[in-house]
């Protein structure tokens, strides 16, 4: 795990105890000078195959037509079937196209939750073409399972260069008010493909 994945990890864990296990949550906290919070939602209270939902979230391959917004995924390199860089290009709503070269691994059983996390590649996600879309300055992240919960974590912003004043002001502001809405819309996302299979 990088020391950024790491440190985040290490964050959104200090703020589980923020959340009740009683019905969906999150709660959000402003690091460093960064325009976005970073965000932790759970929803407590489901029946989780934590091992199939593992699996679901390391198959980025079948994230289009899956997972909501992702248009495309493009991998750089498989190192096994739970460590992978990829590229993920989505089509959000409003703010239009965002791209970004992540490095997702399983990072195994840590306080009694199997964690899966991703950081942003930063030198890949810089080499990527503004064309095909906003690049983003930051882009952290890590799934949270046990048998009766689901948690998710994200903390990520455009590269203000890449978009023009009004995206990126709906990006982030917007996406300040808007966080547990996207919390808890990958999570029941990421569940019901879960269940589909």
């Amino acid at each position: 795990m990088s020391d950024a994945a790491e440190e985040f990890l290490d964050r959104v864990l200090a703020h589980e105890k923020d959340l009740s296990m009683e019905k969906f949550n999150y709660t959000s906290w402003k690091f460093e000078n960064r325009p976005t919070s970073e965000g932790f939602g759970v929803l407590p209270g489901v029946d989780v195959d934590v091992a199939a939902m593992a699996q679901h979230i390391l198959d980025v391959e079948n994230y289009p037509g899956n997972v909501k917004y992702v248009d495309a995924t493009e991998i750089v390199e498989r190192r096994s079937p739970t460590d992978v860089t990829y590229v993920q290009r989505m089509n959000l709503p409003v703010i239009g196209k965002i791209q970004v070269q992540i490095h997702l691994a399983d990072y195994g059983v840590r306080e009694g939750w199997h964690i899966i996390a991703w950081d942003q590649d930063d030198a890949g996600t810089e080499a990527l073409n503004k064309k095909q879309g906003a690049r983003t300055a930051y882009n952290l992240g890590a799934w949270l399972l046990a048998e009766d919960a689901v948690g998710y974590a994200l903390s990520s912003a455009p590269l203000k260069s890449d978009m023009n004043t009004l995206k990126y002001m709906a990006m982030t502001k917007g996406a300040e008010a808007t966080v547990g809405e996207v919390l808890k819309q990958n999570i029941e996302g990421m569940l019901a493909w879960t269940d589909r299979s």
